[in-house]
């Protein structure tokens, strides 16, 4: 049985400066570990860090350049989308903690004391989040109806991620919901560039990039697969392989080949003379971490799945 825990801060023991400086002087990594500092700058580094890295790949190195924005629009709109997408992964580390904690997949007259107010906790916590983000991006000027449906998407992401993480996988409809909702943060970002702007949204260019940042999520839980069923993440590829076994494979390839093919859709309604470069920038963000669908891990859980299918 999984064991619940309420939302809270856990912090390294820090170990009295005086038994540690001799340690210091000799070898200060050893130093760092043993008083703590070490865990605590991982920690603080590791959330700015990530969500750098998303801003950079998508806002930087897509929207922006899909938009054809100025440098000036460009440093307007940079500040406002870093902050979100920290506070984004500050939520995202929130649900991981949720993981065990079944928000809204059962009753909560079958949950203990402890479950329920571990569920309660956590859904405040989340609440009190989205509620914050609502009330700065209003105030930054940042909100519109695109946004407002983004930060609900986002949302449903978390209670169903929730939902798969605390009980499983049950259809493949599930896991390509999940693939096509977990996007939403960075649909969020593009979303606010516009309001942040004043335009309106390009409906096309969005249309546009669905597929693309679709196919790219599933790229990277290609490269990530194994680590992310490690630590109970969702995963797309490893819900695939928990549902299908050996013929994981050959079905995400198919999946990839339906967004592909969306994504040429949504391309053709661009005058050809931008198809050059929406085709560069869209390819850059997903095709290399797509072209090649590793063999699965074949864990318990998937060869059993796949007895009972061939039985």
């Amino acid at each position: 049985m999984s064991t619940v825990t309420t939302p809270k801060v856990v912090r390294p023991r820090a170990v009295p400066i005086g038994e540690t400086l001799p340690t210091l002087l000799h070898d200060p990594p050893v130093a760092c570990e043993r008083i703590g500092l070490t865990a605590r700058l991982r920690s603080s580094f590791e959330v700015p860090y990530k969500a750098g890295r998303i801003v950079k790949d998508y806002v930087f190195d897509l929207y922006f350049p899909a938009q054809r924005l100025s440098w000036p629009d460009r440093l307007l709109c940079t500040p406002m989308v870093l902050l979100v997408e920290y506070l984004v992964y500050r939520v995202d580390s929130i649900a991981e903690k949720a993981k065990d904690v079944a928000l809204g997949g059962r009753s909560t007259g079958t949950m203990t004391r402890t479950e329920r107010e571990a569920t309660r906790q956590y859904k405040a916590t989340l609440d009190a989040y989205k509620a914050m983000f609502e009330t700065l991006l209003r105030q930054a000027r940042a909100y519109n109806e695109a946004v407002a449906r983004q930060l609900d998407l986002g949302e449903q992401y978390v209670y169903l991620e929730n939902k798969v993480t605390a009980h499983g996988v049950t259809s493949h409809a599930e896991v390509i919901q999940l693939a096509e909702l977990r996007p939403s943060d960075v649909r969020l970002l593009h979303a606010m560039t516009f309001a942040l702007l004043d335009r309106p949204v390009d409906k096309q260019l969005v249309d546009l990039l669905w597929p693309v940042e679709v196919l790219a999520d599933i790229g990277n839980d290609l490269t990530h697969y194994r680590a992310d069923a490690a630590a109970g993440r969702f995963n797309t590829y490893d819900a695939f392989i928990q549902l299908y076994g050996p013929d994981a494979p050959e079905r995400l390839r198919a999946e990839i080949a339906r967004y592909e093919q969306l994504y040429r859709v949504e391309l053709n309604k661009f005058p050809m003379s931008r198809h050059a470069e929406l085709r560069a920038l869209c390819a850059r963000r997903y095709r290399a971490r797509t072209r090649v669908v590793p063999e699965p891990h074949l864990s318990s859980v998937s060869v059993d799945r796949q007895n009972e299918r061939t039985s």
